[in-house]
């Protein structure tokens, strides 16, 4: 497994998808296949959502799943073992244990990592030490571990057989009642993957100004030919024009990178930022197109920080207008 996230606070489900989207966006390697998603209801009581293809996306998670406070995840490529909720085993009442590499991997007494640090938990204990103490045991099982107990508390670490690899990434953030963490490997992309995953789940946990932020095309928009690539958003993150200096771009009629990496993003006049992944979509008639009822295509934008603050949406209409 290549990738786990837990996150508690308000809009914590919405931070877990964007955390694995990012993921899938800017990262390359055994990423967007099984995909595993849970949340802690407002009773305590566990929920799942699985796939084993399609990544994140595919679970077609309820509005309501976004807005919880106790949410985890893991993915990894496709076609795992089945049931894929022993990868994200939970506990009603008590919480739940995502990780990386293989976080089900049996103990010396035969239990799943995973699980040892669920009994942790049951017995009272908090999450960083059910994490070290059940990792010290095993010190070379391939596994990474992230525990998060009903009332919110997060506690993650890898293996020292993990920690000796090279292809690691882990972040945290943590601040009043809102806390993110997660741990990933086999994923390659430009930069500290796992700082920009964290900043960009941070935005939707808390509504603060991150530099990575989340933009999607949610209907068909028209591509004009220009001097310079630019891309124009509203307010609330959504893409509604295109500028390409690819002067065949207008008259294309097929399926092309339609946002070019490093295209410039406009927002009232003003530039805010850089498309720091590209959409590749169906273009037509002058126009980028969206399948009818599909859902909203994705890119993510890395922010242009100039004297002042640039207009940033809320965490509501992050959560309304952005990820479904």
């Amino acid at each position: 497994m290549t990738i786990g996230v837990a996150a508690s606070g308000e809009n914590a489900g919405a931070a877990v998808h964007a955390a694995v989207l990012g993921a899938e966006l800017l990262g390359r390697g055994a990423i967007g296949g099984f995909a595993v998603f849970a949340m802690l209801d407002e009773q305590g009581r566990v929920w799942h959502r699985v796939t084993q293809r399609g990544g994140i996306e595919a679970l077609k998670l309820p509005k309501a799943w976004l807005l919880a406070r106790n949410a985890a995840a893991i993915s990894s490529g496709p076609d795992r073992p089945e049931p894929l909720e022993q990868y994200l085993p939970g506990l009603d009442g008590i919480g739940l244990v995502t990780g990386h590499r293989l976080p089900n991997s049996p103990d010396a007494n035969g239990i799943p990592l995973n699980r040892a640090v669920l009994a942790h938990l049951s017995a009272g204990e908090a999450p960083q030490p059910a994490v070290e103490s059940v990792l010290a045991q095993s010190p070379e099982v391939d596994a990474g571990l992230i525990a998060m107990d009903v009332s919110g508390r997060i506690g993650f670490g890898n293996s020292a057989r993990v920690a000796r690899r090279a292809d690691c990434g882990g972040a945290e953030r943590a601040s009043g009642r809102s806390h993110i963490a997660l741990l990933h490997n086999s994923i390659f992309s430009q930069g500290c993957l796992a700082e920009k995953l964290a900043d960009l789940a941070w935005s939707f946990l808390t509504g603060e100004s991150t530099d990575i932020r989340l933009l999607f095309m949610r209907d068909s928009v028209p591509v004009h030919f220009s001097t310079k690539d630019r891309v124009h958003v509203s307010a609330d993150g959504t893409i509604t024009a295109v500028e390409s200096a690819n002067l065949r771009l207008q008259s294309a009629h097929r399926r092309a990178t339609a946002i070019y990496l490093g295209s410039e993003i406009w927002q009232e006049g003003q530039l805010i930022g850089q498309a720091a992944t590209e959409l590749f979509t169906e273009v037509s008639q002058g126009r980028l197109c969206k399948q009818a009822g599909g859902p909203p295509i994705p890119i993510i934008m890395e922010a242009v920080r100039a004297g002042t603050e640039p207009p940033h949406a809320s965490a509501s209409q992050l959560i309304w207008g952005g990820i479904r």
